[in-house]
């Protein structure tokens, strides 16, 4: 029987994962986001490795797939996004070994001989996304219909298209995160859509408890530096890459 999990925050289901003791799962991550921030893919060698992360080196909403890759909890990856959407849309993204800035790390990994773990990965477009694999968990986040980069008026026909799929595999496990920060307030349709989700896959649906940080736990940068200084980092940081990310530098 297929299991639907909830929750409000990714890092929810990274310990959900932990607490079964999951190992090598196939997602299928549905996102406008990657949540690989802090990895660098070796597409054609089908290996990962693990990069500096100046925002957070703890499991959070932006890279709780790193550490799932890192743990060995997760094997391979099928990231489908809608556009706007993906890399080129995101600032902490994940990084390929094609990117310009990854020519450091790459050439650190070609002189200290640092193997990466295996990873099978690959970027779908979703106008180009054929259903669900054998085998495959699905990972859905809110905000793959729901972001703040789409009109507000555009989320039901965005659930409706999807949940008319014809879905020719039913996944043993699915995880549904709602992610505020990057959605427009729609908590009810939300809310309807894992209920109509849980009707077309004949689920379980299980509500996941919050995650409790601790003060030690928050990210370097929050836990260190004013409000008001990270607030104009942020605002510098996200402009300059996003400017690097229009003409196509990662």
């Amino acid at each position: 029987m297929c299991a639907i999990y909830v929750a409000e925050h990714h890092d929810q289901l990274l310990e959900l994962w932990r607490e079964q003791e999951a190992r090598s799962l196939q997602l299928l991550h549905l996102d406008f986001h990657c949540d690989m921030r802090g990895l660098l893919i070796d597409r054609k060698a089908g290996q990962a490795f693990r990069l500096p992360d100046f925002f957070s080196q703890e499991a959070e909403e932006g890279n709780f797939l790193t550490h799932a890759v890192l743990e060995g909890r997760v094997k391979s990856i099928r990231w489908i996004h809608d556009e706007p959407g993906g890399r080129r849309d995101d600032v902490g993204t994940v990084k390929y070994e094609s990117d310009l800035t990854s020519l450091p790390f790459r050439l650190f990994n070609f002189v200290t001989g640092r193997e990466g773990l295996s990873l099978g990965y690959n970027e779908v477009p979703y106008k180009k996304w054929s259903g669900l694999h054998n085998g495959e968990v699905l990972s859905i986040d809110w905000d793959f219909f729901a972001s703040r980069k789409y009109p507000v008026d555009s989320i039901l026909r965005r659930v409706e298209a999807f949940l008319g799929l014809e879905f020719q595999t039913v996944p043993e496990l699915v995880f549904v995160c709602y992610s505020p920060e990057h959605c427009h307030p729609s908590r009810e349709q939300f809310r309807g859509f894992v209920s109509a989700l849980g009707h077309l896959f004949q689920a379980e649906i299980v509500e996941l408890k919050a995650v409790p940080v601790s003060v030690k736990e928050r990210p370097l940068l929050r836990k260190y530096m004013p409000a008001l200084c990270l607030r104009w980092f942020r605002f510098l940081y996200y402009g300059v890459v996003s400017s690097l990310r229009k003409v196509g530098i990662y």
